[in-house]
Order: C-alpha cells, then structure tokens, then sequence
C-alpha cells in the first residue's frame, strides 16, 4: 500500500489531486487544516493523506496506458465511482479476451498430439496418418474489445457475478470516503467556541447566541470563552433551547462584569474625595466632569470645586469658566504639581474636588510622563479613564494601555446612545481588570447619564432592552 500527503488551497482541490495521482479507490486517512501567516488577508490549506494498494494503483497505471488520447479527457473527467466502474469494466474486457486467445492457442487441433502418437506406434505398417485439417472456430462474440466509449456509457449494465463482488467492495470504499468527508465538513463549519475534540454539540441555539455576542462587539476570545462555559454547563435538551442559552449567557455576563459606584465608593483624604478625568481627546471627558460636578452639587448638596491642568496657554475655548461661574462653585487653573496642590489646599472646605486633564495624543508618550508627575502629587486619588463606545476596538484597547500608567480605578463610557454594539464594554473591562462606574447617553449637562451596572450591559449585549 502506498500513502501519500497532498495539500491544497480546499479540500475539493486536495481529492481531485488524490483522483488524479492515486485513482478513485484511493482511501482518505486523515484531513488536517493548515493556518498559515497573521492577519486578515493570510490564506489557509487542506492537508490530506491518502492511501492506495498496490493493485489498485497497478490497474490505474494499466487501463491509463491503453486509453486511447480521444478518450483521455473525457474518462478524467468522470466522478470517482463512475471512473472505478470504467477501469473495472475495461479490465474484465481485457481479461475475457485474453482467456479467448489463450482457449485458441489449446484447440488448434481436434485430436492430441499424445494420441497421434499412440496410433503410429500401433498401426506401423499402415501408411502415414493423414494431418489433421485446423478446424475453424468462430471467435465468440464477447471476445471483440468494445470501444470505450460504448463501455463507459454501458457500465452500469454489467452483471458479471465477480465484477459485482467487486463492486460492492468498491461502493463499501465510497461510502467510507464520503462519511470521512462529511466529517472534515462538520469539523470546519464547528464553531469556533467548540474544539476539535470538544464532546459538547453546536446546537443552532448555540450558534445563533455566539453569532450576537460578536454582532455586539464582544472580543472573540471572550465569547468562545463565555459559550464554552455555557455549552459545559446547560444538558443537551437546554442547549436546544434558544432562551435557556440566551439565559446562561446573560447570568455568566451578570457575574463577570465589574461596576463601581461613582459616588459611594471612592478614596477620600479627611473626608474629601477627588476625582481626575483621563482620556483622549473627543471622546468627551470634560462634559462627563461637567455632568458628575452639576449631580454633585444641585442633587447631592456637596459643596464642591473644579481644577483644570492646563499644559499650553493656545487649548482653546475654557468651557469650564463659563460652568463653573453657573454654579457658583470655586474654580482653577494649574499647571504644575506645586500649583496643584495649592488650589486643593484652597478647596479645603470642599467636600469634592474634580479635576480635568488635557488630553494626550496615543503617541505621546512625554504628555502622559507629565501629566503622571502633576498627579503624583495627591494622595488617594481617583483616577476615571473616560472612552467613547464610538472609538474603533483597536484605538481604545490603545487608550486603556496608554492610560494605564495613571493607574486609573474606573472607566467611564460616553456616546452609548450613538453606539449599536455595547460588547466593547465587556472586552475592556475584562481585558483590563477595571470597573465600570459611568454611562453617559446624551449631551445634557443636567442629565443623560447613569451609573454603570451588570444588569443594563448585559441587557444590552444580548439586545433584551
């Protein structure tokens, strides 16, 4: 038996190769996906092995020989059962014929040659025994090679008894090559939440609760890894069940999101809390400030004040002049550290200070070195990273590794209303291990916010709003 690796761009490709090279009766041993390269454009492969016994291998060689090239493309172009049909039938043919010319070459005479011997031994006076005319013999009909093309449009109609033993091994072949495909099928269609050897099934319910966590911008390593804990947990009449799945899914959400209340639960130096907002520019850190500062003030009475690091006299438009003086609550401007803590110093009878920050470019590595330096200077701070769920994967991921170096506690989100897909949420808080405290909906300074809790992401997430 010979084995053979081929590897194609597909698998259609891969056992036509097999076809070709080994012939139909070729057997399929193993199938194997390749993944090849990073990255979107990265292209894979089919690797098969297949095998072939000697015998079948030597009738391919054999009956390829004697095709004649008019009939060449079109034999090659047959399925594999029909082509394994034609090289048995033109073998049987062969082989009849054969038998004819061997049974001519064994009646060339009527008599033995031993017995006319026998006859000269006993009549030796008698004159010498007259030859033995050639007696003619019709040649059967059956002996006359068909052409192939009668004998590949006839094929089906044979019924030779061994032609049809050996058929039926033949078809027993075929059913096994197309139960090993279909398996390789099932195994590159299985979800990816699934292993290869995962014994769970991938039930439509499954599949069609993977497929919204992606829709809702779950990272996709969070979601197989959430689907994976479903299919292990629900039993095989629950994973059937579109709402049973969707309900584990949202428990495991509920578990795994962490939230922080903004208000209760903040560091505080004699009683005085202090926030710092964080975050890239546009994704709107100062109306969040301006939003949290107005709740502080009118709806929980907090007598509170507002500093504003300031790097460059040229940032434009001071918005939270004109805020603050609407509040009448106390306001600076600093730059440094020593000014910092002088303005803090000078809000000592507040019992919440917010401070906002400049925004710093993703490859600015020296604004966030010193914006890092001025901070330093307050103990127990709060430090809230402000991203917008408007901001591609990709550049937020970014943020939340730039910004770590501020050691933040929470993150806020601004723009869920202007937002479809709220799984970002999820994959940056798990990815970075911090709470979420804040949702910001809307551009109203007086409102269109709310605390960040489990419950209303995950009724995001799975769309049950």
């Amino acid at each position: 038996m010979q084995v053979k690796k081929f590897e194609a761009p597909t698998l259609q490709e891969a056992l036509d190769a097999i076809k070709r090279e080994l012939g139909p009766e070729a057997i399929i041993l193993q199938t194997k996906q390749n993944r090849k390269g990073f990255g979107l454009m990265s292209k894979g492969s089919v690797e098969v092995t297949a095998a072939v016994s000697e015998k079948a291998l030597d009738k391919k060689t054999q009956v390829e020989r004697r095709i004649p090239d008019a009939y060449a493309q079109k034999v090659n172009q047959l399925g594999a059962e029909k082509l394994s049909n034609v090289y048995d039938s033109y073998l049987e043919k062969r082989i009849e014929r054969d038998n004819v010319q061997l049974s001519k070459q064994k009646k060339r005479t009527a008599v033995r040659y031993a017995d006319i011997q026998d006859d000269e031994n006993q009549n030796s006076t008698e004159p010498a025994p007259v030859m033995i005319q050639k007696k003619e013999e019709a040649i059967p009909q059956y002996a006359i090679p068909q052409r192939l093309e009668s004998a590949i449009e006839n094929y089906s109609n044979l019924k030779n008894e061994s032609s049809q033993a050996l058929r039926e091994e033949v078809d027993h072949l075929k059913r096994l090559v197309e139960e090993l495909r279909a398996s390789v099928n099932r195994d590159r269609n299985k979800p990816d939440f699934l292993d290869s050897d995962s014994p769970f099934a991938a039930t439509e319910a499954l599949q069609e609760a993977y497929e919204l966590l992606l829709h809702a911008g779950v990272e996709k390593r969070f979601a197989v890894q959430i689907m994976r804990e479903t299919a292990r947990k629900l039993s095989v009449e629950s994973k059937a069940d579109r709402d049973a799945v969707l309900d584990s899914i949202a428990e495991r959400l509920l578990k795994q999101t962490a939230t922080k209340d903004f208000f209760n639960e903040a560091f505080s130096t004699n009683g005085q809390h202090i926030h710092a907002f964080i975050g890239a520019s546009g994704v709107g850190k100062t109306s969040m400030l301006a939003k949290l500062a107005t709740n502080s003030a009118r709806n929980r009475s907090e007598r509170m004040g507002v500093i504003r690091i300031q790097f460059s006299s040229d940032e434009g438009v001071d918005s939270l002049s004109v805020f603050t003086k609407a509040l009448h609550v106390p306001y600076r401007v600093v730059s440094t550290a020593e000014e910092l803590q002088v303005a803090i110093q000078d809000m000592s009878q507040c019992n919440r200070i917010f401070i906002d920050t400049p925004s710093v470019s993703l490859r600015d590595q020296n604004g966030i070195a010193c914006l890092a330096e001025v901070l330093m200077v307050v103990p127990q701070l709060n430090t809230h990273l402000v991203l917008s769920c408007t901001t591609r994967d990709l550049e937020t991921y970014e943020q939340v590794r730039l910004y770590s170096r501020l050691e933040p506690t929470s993150i806020l989100f601004t723009r869920m209303d202007e937002s479809f897909s709220h799984g970002l949420i999820y994959s940056v808080s798990s990815r970075s291990g911090l709470p979420v405290s804040v949702f910001s909906t809307g551009r109203k300074v007086t409102g269109d916010w709310e605390s960040a809790t489990a419950e209303r992401l995950t009724a995001s997430i799975l769309n049950i709003l």
